[in-house]
C-alpha cells in the first residue's frame, strides 16, 4: 500500500470554504483541536483511520487532502 500525508492547508481551506469550526470538525473526528491546529499547520500527521475520518466528515475523497510519497510503501 502506498503512504499518503495529509496537506493540512487543503483541510484548512476545505473546513473554511464550508463554514465549519475548527473545534466542531476536531469532536467529529474524535482528536482535540490542538491536534487539528497543528494538523491544518502541517506539524503534525494523523493516523491513516483519522485522516479518512477527516475527509469523510468534510465530505470530500481522501485524495483530496492527502498526497502520496513517491517511492515509499507503507509499512
Amino acid at each position: 500500500m502506498t503512504q499518503r500525508l495529509i496537506l493540512g492547508p487543503a483541510v484548512k481551506a476545505l473546513r473554511e470554504a464550508y463554514g465549519i469550526k475548527q473545534s466542531d470538525l476536531a469532536i467529529r473526528c474524535d482528536i482535540t483541536p490542538g491536534f487539528l491546529s497543528n494538523l491544518e499547520a502541517g506539524r503534525k500527521q494523523p493516523s491513516p483511520t483519522k485522516a479518512r475520518e477527516i475527509a469523510v466528515q468534510l465530505g470530500v475523497p481522501l485524495d483530496a487532502i492527502t498526497y502520496v510519497i513517491p517511492g515509499v510503501d507503507a509499512a
